[in-house]
Formats: C-alpha cells, structure tokens, sequence
C-alpha cells in the first residue's frame, strides 16, 4: 500500500474519533412550557398605585428630612435589603432569611455614603399595642440589634419636633 493511502486511511479514522463523540452526545432536554397562573392570559393586571406612605408618616418624614439633612432617609425598607445572615451554610442563610423577608421598617437613616445604615426608625400608632404585631416588633427589634443598627421608636400621637427628633437620633447615631 501506498504512503498516501495509509496516510488518508488514518486522517480519516482520526476524524471520525473527533466527530464521533459530538455525534454521540445527548441532545439537550426541551423544557415544557411553565403552566399558566391564573391571571397570566390578562393584558392587564387589577393593580392601582397607592400611597407610599401614611399622612403621618409624611409628616414625620419631612420633620426627619428636616432634622437630619446630611443623611439619606429611605422609607418602608425591607429588613432583608439592609441586614444578611452571617452563616456561611446555605440552609442556615435561608432560615434566618425566612425569619425576616416580609418585615420592613419604616424608616433608614443612611450615611452619605449610601451604604451605611445608622439607625432604624419605627413610628408607632395604635396598630402597634396588640400583642401579634408586639412579638413582630420585638422579633424586628432582635433582628436588628443582632446586626448592630439601633432601632428608634417613635409614638405618632407624641411626635416630637425636628429639632428633638434631630437631638435624640443624634445621641444614637454617635453612640451606636
């Protein structure tokens, strides 16, 4: 035999060991479409805006704003955007996590770097005195002393002025 038989013989055998195990290789698994959810065939959903806030609580939101201009003050704050659980396993993270995602805080104070959340701030009306909402309270509170930010509360029948909202959260915010 040739030279150049032999040579094609083999080009072609290492050929087919390239092309063999692309030819071989599973094809990918087609994903059934997600079952629809009531409401998915709406061109448009029954969803009106509303308030962000109470009018109490704009009220004391201006007398912050006036009290601490130096700061940013962000309102109704999921407690899950501004504390994380510490553990490094994946399961502990979701438990603590789960423990906190649907509560929120009224108000951050937040420092001019708009990272550092200084101090948290409730004000409280009467929703507040039953005891379901005071173990939510308490199990927040805990929460956030664990991460080191101090809540405040506030009783939105007692506001206390700007210049004494300034006093009071100043006290926290260089002690804390």
């Amino acid at each position: 035999m040739s030279f150049s038989v032999i040579f094609l013989i083999l080009a072609v055998g290492f050929l087919g060991l390239i092309t063999l195990p692309k030819l071989l290789a599973k094809r990918p698994v087609v994903e059934p479409d997600p079952k629809p959810v009531r409401g998915d065939e709406l061109a448009i959903w029954p969803f009106a805006p509303m308030p962000i806030m109470t009018d109490t609580e704009v009220i004391f939101f201006n007398k912050l704003k006036n009290a601490l201009p130096e700061y940013h003050i962000f309102v109704q704050v999921q407690l899950s955007r501004i504390i994380e659980a510490n553990s490094s396993e994946t399961s502990e993270r979701s438990f603590w996590f789960n423990r906190i995602c649907r509560q929120s805080v009224d108000y951050v104070i937040v420092d001019v770097d708009a990272q550092t959340t200084l101090v948290a701030i409730e004000l409280d009306d009467w929703t507040h005195s039953s005891k379901a909402r005071q173990k939510a309270d308490d199990k927040k509170d805990k929460a956030l002393a664990s991460a080191g930010i101090a809540m405040v509360r506030f009783h939105a029948e007692r506001m206390p002025s700007a210049d004494m909202l300034r006093y009071e959260l100043m006290q926290v915010i260089e002690s804390y």
